[in-house]
């Protein structure tokens, strides 16, 4: 797998942190210690591997632990959420009948990428005014890939089920625009979170396809 491009700084593992505040074990513990951290590591494997067929797993089952545990009463689920959207972030390589396979999961994982910088740049108004052109930049390479995509493609149901997907993402960017200018309006970060998520629930979906057509 290849990393996704970005200057900003990775988003941290969770299972990692996790291990980073477990305490060196008494040396009668260390086989259990090593144990946790094979099992830990068995973990991280099979959601690598289900993200691979399912992109933004990861990102939905972390989302609907929070939600589970009622965690909403003391974090911003839809803030942590976005930060969370380019945990898994490689880019997986795979043949597939469909052209620019490899471009098409880069732009992508650049997408996520900015649109996870987001609440960590809100509060500064020229680094998030930065971060919105860098946003729309991502977008329009993404789209422009899905579109270079679709014409190398024959016409047939994957061509026309591709471009619905296209239709529906260029939905959800407007959504994401309409949702800046409210913020502009009234400071609310609320529904440009939602409006963020949704853009890469989208994304994902398109990935999805794509990584099932085969």
């Amino acid at each position: 797998m290849v990393p996704a491009g970005g200057s900003s700084s990775p988003i941290p593992d969770p299972i990692k942190l996790t291990l980073a505040q477990v305490k060196s074990p008494h040396p009668n513990d260390a086989v259990g210690f090593e144990k946790m951290q094979a099992d830990v590591a068995n973990v991280r494997r099979s959601f690598d591997s289900v993200e691979r067929t399912l992109p933004g797993f990861t990102w939905i089952f972390l989302r609907g632990f929070m939600e589970r545990f009622g965690l909403k009463d003391c974090v911003d689920i839809e803030e942590m959420s976005l930060r969370l959207s380019a945990l898994d972030n490689e880019i997986p390589m795979y043949t597939s009948i469909v052209p620019h396979t490899y471009d098409l999961e880069k732009y992508a994982a650049e997408l996520k990428l900015v649109l996870s910088r987001i609440p960590s740049e809100i509060s500064s108004r020229n680094e998030f005014i930065d971060l919105i052109k860098q946003i729309a930049g991502a977008i329009k390479n993404f789209l422009d890939c899905i579109r270079s995509v679709i014409s190398a493609m024959s016409q047939g149901v994957i061509s026309q089920d591709l471009d619905g997907h296209t239709v529906n993402f260029v939905d959800y960017s407007k959504r994401f625009s309409s949702a800046l200018k409210g913020f502009f309006r009234d400071h609310k970060t609320n529904e440009l979170y939602a409006s963020a998520n949704m853009l890469v629930q989208q994304t994902n979906l398109i990935l999805l396809f794509i990584r099932n057509t085969r």
